[in-house]
C-alpha cells in the first residue's frame, strides 16, 4: 500500500531534500543543542548566520524558507543589501506569516555600506545572513549574531538519504563508494535524482557528474599554471581596443586614436568631423572646452554637464558618437551595455558587474563610460509581480551608481537607448543624468556630409559617375530622368544609392 501511494504521489525535489538534510547537519544531534537553537530562534529579533558550503544552497534554502518549509508558514524577505535610508521593502508572498531581512552572500559587495546593516538592525524584523562561502558572510553580522549555523558540504550519508527519500529505495551496497560528493552542487543532485530512474541509475549519474567536475577543475588549474609565465604582452593586450582584464566588469577599454593616425588612409572620427548630431555635438564640444579648465583646477566637475542620455532609432550613430568623443577628448572609453551586465543572470553577479563597470571607470579617470541599451535596465515594478525583487534591485543599483558618479569627478557617463520611455524616471532625474538628447535620422545635408567624411576626395568621382545628376530645391538628393546610371566599376555605387534615395520626377534643365 505504501509503495502504491508513493508511486502516485509527486515525490519531493531532490535539491530540497538535500538542503533540509544539510540544515539538519548544522545542529548537533543532542537534545540540549536543539533546545539552544530553538531558544535563539524564539528571540524577538535574532540575527542568524547560515553557511551552506554547497553550490545552489542559497537559492534552494531561500525558496524553501519562502514556501514555509523551514519555518511554519510562508516568509516574506527583504534584500538587506538593497535597503536604503531605512526603507525596508518586502517581496509579496501569499499567506506569509513572517518577514525577515536577508543578506545573501552572492549579493555581497566588498565595499558595502554600513548603513545597510544599521537600517536592518533598527527595523522590527529578524536578520538572516546566508552564504555558500565563509568569506561571503558579512563579518559584522557574524560577530553580532546570536546563532551561527554551519551546514558543511554534501556527504555520502546525505546523498544516500536523498536518493532513498525521493526514489523510495537506497542504491545498492557500494554503489556510491568513491564518489567525491563534495564536488557536487544541488543542481547536480536535482539532475541525477529524478522520478522515474532507479536508485542505482541515480548513483551512476552522480559518479559521472562528480568526475566531470573534477576533470573541469583540472583543466582550469592547468590553464592557470600555463598562463602564469611572465614575458612580452601579447599583441591583443596592446591594441587600442581590448576586452577588459577583469572579465567580471563586462567592459571594453578603447584607447583614443591620435588625430594624426590613419586607418586605411582615413583619419579617425572626432566630434568635429561628425555631421547630423545637432545638440549632442554642441554638448560634446562644450565638454571639450571645459575639460582643460577642470584639469587646471579652474572649473569644478559638479559645474560641468558630464552625464547624458542619447536616444534615437537604431543606426543613427550613438556608438560612433562615443568613439568620436573619446578621440576628441583624448581620454579612454569604457564601453559596456546593460545586456552585458545581465549576462551572468544571477542577481548578485549582475549587481557586481554593474558596480565593477563604474569602479573601473573611476580607476581610469578621466575617462568616458559608455552604457549601451540603457533601457534594458527597466523600471521598478510592484512587489506583487513576478521577479519584482530582481528588477527593482537592478534599478536601485543603477540609481546608487549614478548618484555615486555625481559625487565623483573625472568620469563622463554617456548612455544610449532606442526607447527612452522604458527607463525608470528616477534614473533620468537631475543629478543622475543631466541631459537627454535625441539624435534624429540625418537629413539630406547631413547624409552628404557623412559621405564626404567617409569617401574623402572620392566623393567627386562618385558624383561624376552619375549621369545628369542635379539638385532638387537644395534637397541634395540626386534625381535623374532615368534613375542612377552608375559606372559598372564604381565601388561606391551601393553606398550612394543607400545614402541618397532616388527621386523619380524629371527635373527641368
Amino acid at each position: 500500500m505504501v509503495k502504491a501511494i508513493r508511486a502516485t504521489a509527486e515525490p519531493p525535489s531532490a535539491a530540497d531534500v538535500a538542503t533540509i538534510l544539510l540544515l539538519a547537519q548544522a545542529v548537533p544531534d543532542t537534545e540540549a543543542a536543539l533546545a539552544e537553537v530553538l531558544r535563539m530562534l524564539r528571540l524577538r529579533r535574532p540575527i542568524v548566520t547560515l553557511l551552506g558550503e554547497t553550490k545552489g544552497f542559497e537559492r534552494t534554502f531561500l525558496e524553501l524558507l519562502k514556501r514555509g518549509h523551514i519555518l511554519p508558514g510562508g516568509v516574506e524577505r527583504s534584500n538587506g543589501y538593497d535597503i536604503r535610508y531605512e526603507n525596508v521593502r518586502f517581496e509579496h508572498v501569499a499567506a506569509a506569516r513572517r518577514r525577515i531581512v536577508v543578506f545573501v552572500g552572492s549579493d555581497r559587495d566588498q565595499e558595502e555600506d554600513d548603513r545597510q546593516y544599521g537600517a536592518a538592525a533598527i527595523s522590527p524584523y529578524p536578520i538572516l545572513a546566508v552564504a555558500e562561502r565563509k568569506e561571503a558572510l558579512a563579518p559584522k553580522l557574524v560577530q553580532a549574531s546570536q546563532l551561527n549555523l554551519v551546514c558543511g558540504s554534501l556527504t555520502l550519508a546525505i546523498v544516500r538519504r536523498t536518493i532513498e527519500t525521493v526514489l523510495g529505495a537506497p542504491p545498492s551496497a557500494g554503489r556510491l563508494d568513491g564518489i567525491d560528493v563534495g564536488r557536487l552542487g544541488l543542481g547536480d543532485i536535482a539532475i541525477a535524482i529524478r522520478p522515474g530512474v532507479t536508485a542505482d541509475m541515480a548513483a551512476d549519474s552522480l559518479r559521472r557528474l562528480a568526475e566531470a567536475v573534477g576533470d573541469a577543475e583540472g583543466r582550469e588549474k592547468d590553464g592557470l599554471e600555463g598562463s602564469s609565465h611572465k614575458g612580452k604582452p601579447r599583441s591583443s593586450d596592446t591594441s587600442s581596443s581590448r576586452r577588459n582584464a577583469d572579465p567580471d566588469s563586462g567592459s571594453d577599454i578603447i584607447q583614443p586614436e591620435a588625430p594624426s593616425e590613419t586607418s586605411a588612409g582615413r583619419l579617425p572620427p572626432t566630434i568635429e568631423t561628425l555631421s547630423g548630431y545637432g545638440e549632442a555635438r554642441d554638448w560634446a564640444l562644450q565638454i571639450r572646452d571645459e575639460l582643460p579648465l577642470w584639469r587646471a583646477g579652474d572649473l569644478a566637475w559638479r559645474d560641468m554637464s558630464t552625464k547624458v542620455l542619447l536616444s534615437g532609432p537604431p543606426g543613427v550613430g550613438k556608438s560612433m558618437f562615443a568613439r568620436a568623443l573619446c578621440n576628441t577628448l583624448q581620454i579612454p572609453l569604457l564601453a559596456t551595455s546593460v545586456a552585458r551586465w545581465l549576462e551572468p543572470s544571477h542577481l548578485g553577479d549582475v549587481l557586481k558587474r554593474m558596480k565593477r563597470s563604474f569602479a573601473e571607470a573611476e580607476a581610469q579617470k578621466p575617462c568616458i563610460l559608455f552604457v549601451d541599451e540603457f533601457d534594458g535596465i527597466g523600471r521598478r515594478i510592484d512587489l506583487s509581480r513576478d521577479y519584482a525583487d530582481y528588477w527593482n534591485s537592478v534599478v536601485n543599483c543603477g540609481l546608487e551608481l549614478l548618484d555615486g558618479a555625481a559625487r565623483t569627478s573625472g568620469v563622463i557617463v554617456v548612455c544610449a537607448t532606442n526607447t527612452p520611455s522604458g527607463i525608470d524616471p528616477a534614473l533620468l532625474r537631475s543629478g543622475r543624468i543631466d541631459r537627454q538628447i535625441e539624435i534624429p535620422l540625418p537629413d539630406a545635408e547631413a547624409r552628404l556630409a557623412i559621405l564626404r567624411h567617409h569617401l574623402g576626395k572620392d566623393i567627386d568621382t562618385v558624383s561624376a559617375s552619375v549621369s545628369k545628376a542635379v539638385l532638387v530645391e537644395n534637397d541634395l538628393r540626386k534625381a535623374l530622368e532615368e534613375g542612377f546610371v552608375l559606372m559598372s566599376d564604381n565601388p561606391y555605387a551601393a553606398l550612394v544609392q543607400t545614402a541618397i534615395p532616388v527621386r523619380t520626377e524629371v527635373c527641368p534643365s
